[in-house]
């Protein structure tokens, strides 16, 4: 009889079967941007896995130290909020004292793509009444396995310590490649250095080197692969059915990044260094003892050294795959 019941119950109860991981919370986001062209398709991409259930994006935290224009950026970040249907998720901005500034050609540039890409939002620009590091450390005090995918300088993440991550995923750096800068950046630079990094080194420094958790750095030597080509935007013209992949499309077809685009100028750096803290194996990785040059002509630069910091960093990435996934998950698929 007892036998009987028993198998009753487990009939009636097949959830009681379900392994232990198959109930977990998916981990905990903290998407960490400048709302760069790059960084609005990266909200995208990390929109879908969040409705996927994939992650849990927690909040999205503004850094006004890099692509971004103060004001503009927190807008572009509720905006695009809004339409991509994350009402629910923190959002929150901050300026720090960053040595070195973005162009200013290419941060109006980039906001008026972004702003073409949100039609007929008003949008806010009051700064977030709580800053941006505060937020970032209230929800690692909640959550400590909570993740951060940082796009952008490093600034936020670095006025968040002491409190640190599971894990920090960075784009940023270059440690065998040139750097990226460009487009009027000041002469007496060697240019060596990867954007992000060169915007705020000390930032970069004490976030790669002082975080807790594990530390993974998507430099240029793995981002420089995936290149935004006119074939893969014909590909997301022909296969958008979501807001995340209209508002991709949008951005890269708008008139001003159409040249870049042309140039080979423009890559999916975020998009990448999003993906691989997701889903592990679209970027190769090796291990290396980092540090982050602070002054002179190579600030900025990202350089192997006896006394850096134990992490992994970037060497290569799987083109073919990375394009694929994208376009699947902007499309709700897989």
């Amino acid at each position: 009889m007892r036998r009987i019941l028993l198998a009753l119950v487990l009939a009636l109860a097949p959830w009681a079967a379900l392994p232990a991981a198959a109930q977990a919370r998916p981990p905990a986001v903290i998407f960490d941007t400048d709302m760069d062209f790059d960084d609005a398709a990266t909200l995208a991409y990390l929109s879908q896995e969040h409705k996927a259930g994939r992650i849990d994006l927690r909040a999205i935290t503004v850094t006004n130290s890099g692509a971004g224009l103060p004001g503009r950026a927190i807008r572009h970040a509720r905006c695009l909020s809004e339409r991509l249907g994350l009402r629910k998720v923190l959002i929150a901005d901050a300026t720090s004292d960053a040595p070195n500034t973005f162009p200013a050609e290419l941060r109006q540039l980039f906001d008026r793509v972004l702003t073409a890409a949100t039609p007929g939002c008003p949008g806010d620009e009051t700064p977030s009444k709580l800053p941006a590091p505060d937020l970032i450390r209230k929800l690692l005090r909640a959550r400590p396995a909570t993740q951060i995918i940082a796009t952008g300088p490093l600034s936020n993440v670095a006025a968040a310590l002491p409190y640190s991550a599971s894990r920090l995923t960075s784009m940023g750096g270059a440690v065998k490649v040139g750097g990226n800068l460009c487009c009027g950046t000041p002469p007496e630079f060697d240019g060596t250095q990867e954007f992000n990094y060169w915007l705020h080194p000390a930032a970069a420094r004490a976030a790669l080197t002082r975080s807790g958790g594990s530390v993974r750095m998507v430099s240029l030597d793995a981002a420089n692969e995936v290149l935004i080509t006119d074939a893969f935007i014909d590909r997301l013209r022909a296969d958008q059915s979501t807001p995340a992949a209209a508002t991709v499309l949008e951005i890269v077809s708008h008139p001003e990044v159409r040249p870049l685009i042309a140039d080979d100028l423009l890559y999916w750096w975020d998009p990448l260094a999003a993906m691989s803290a997701v889903h592990p194996g679209h970027v190769e990785f090796t291990a290396g003892r980092l540090d982050v040059v602070l002054e002179g002509p190579s600030a900025g630069r990202t350089i192997l050294s006896p006394s850096g910091r134990l992490l992994s960093y970037g060497t290569a990435a799987g083109t073919e795959a990375f394009e694929q996934r994208f376009l699947d998950t902007l499309n709700g698929r897989g």
